[in-house]
């Protein structure tokens, strides 16, 4: 057809034309279906989602303790969810300020610092341990311990967990700034990791007191520890996305992770991230507005 046009119109005979403009038509009309197919980055977010866990745990158990909990959300959504563990508190923290996450776990002292440097993110669940989204620091001392009252620490040791820590850091350091006594007015203070290894180095005698939540406090309570001091309630950790995420997505995640207070597996997907898990409940920023409030400038140890 087009070589009977061009006779029309005066031009030579060209028989090797049709097979040059079949190419270009074979090429504009793959460009053409490239135009109507989703960029590559869009299809590769709609097959795979990806949960980041903070590293607290090796990086092995982390991926088995979250695995029930994706696979319940690759069948919900019916694309594959993985599991990533980022090598740091801090790397954690800055990948999810980014936007960069899809999902993400963090603790509630991690979240309000990314809240301050990068702004608010979609909340989605919190964590209910023993039926309550909230739980509590606490300052400990030995039994037999002198001091009863927090002022009363000035000039004394102290014993801190991990320092990206909420119980075992930030809110005790937060509960003692409140009692006029800062970093600088304690005679030493160390990070000893755990919350395990700072009730045991006050049982020992090591500190004259120390920071731990109050799951760690009644577990050591009998062998000799006293509370000095209460935090107030502190929401527990909990599960957000990244501001890019389809808004559609976003509600089916919220209604996936409400959804496991009913399903037959809920005990095996909540208890395999930590057995004290009952439920998860719905988050929101102003839940986290006090512990906000309270570690405001404590974000650098």
């Amino acid at each position: 057809m087009k070589t009977i046009i061009a006779e029309q119109q005066g031009q030579p005979k060209n028989f090797s034309a049709p097979i040059r403009s079949r190419g270009w038509f074979l090429l504009l009309f793959c460009l053409w279906l490239m135009a109507l197919t989703p960029a590559h980055t869009t299809a590769g977010e709609e097959r795979e989602l990806i949960l980041w866990v903070h590293p607290y745990l090796p990086a092995t158990e982390l991926v088995s303790r979250f695995t029930p909990l994706a696979d319940y959300l690759a069948a919900g959504l019916d694309r594959p969810v993985n599991i990533r563990i980022q090598q740091s508190y801090q790397s954690h923290l800055d990948f999810v300020g980014r936007d960069q996450a899809d999902l993400a776990f963090m603790g509630p002292a991690s979240y309000v610092t990314m809240r301050r440097r990068y702004g608010d993110k979609p909340l989605l669940a919190m964590l209910e341990e023993d039926g309550s989204p909230f739980f509590q620091g606490m300052i400990i001392v030995r039994q037999d311990s002198p001091f009863r009252e927090l002022d009363e620490l000035q000039g004394q040791t102290f014993a801190f967990g991990d320092p990206h820590s909420t119980m075992s850091y930030l809110v005790p350091r937060a509960m003692l700034a409140r009692a006029g006594i800062s970093l600088t007015d304690l005679g030493r203070h160390d990070f000893l990791n755990s919350h395990h290894d700072v009730a045991l180095a006050v049982l020992g005698g090591y500190f004259a007191a120390g920071g731990v939540k109050d799951e760690v406090f009644f577990h050591y309570r009998q062998r000799g520890l006293r509370v000095l001091a209460v935090s107030p309630l502190i929401p527990d950790h909990l599960f957000l996305t990244r501001r890019n995420l389809d808004p559609v997505l976003v509600a089916q995640l919220r209604e996936l992770l409400m959804a496991i207070n009913e399903h037959p597996d809920r005990r095996l997907i909540l208890t395999s991230i930590k057995p004290s898990i009952t439920g998860l409940q719905p988050a929101a920023p102003q839940h986290y507005n006090e512990l906000a409030t309270m570690t405001e400038g404590f974000d650098d140890h």
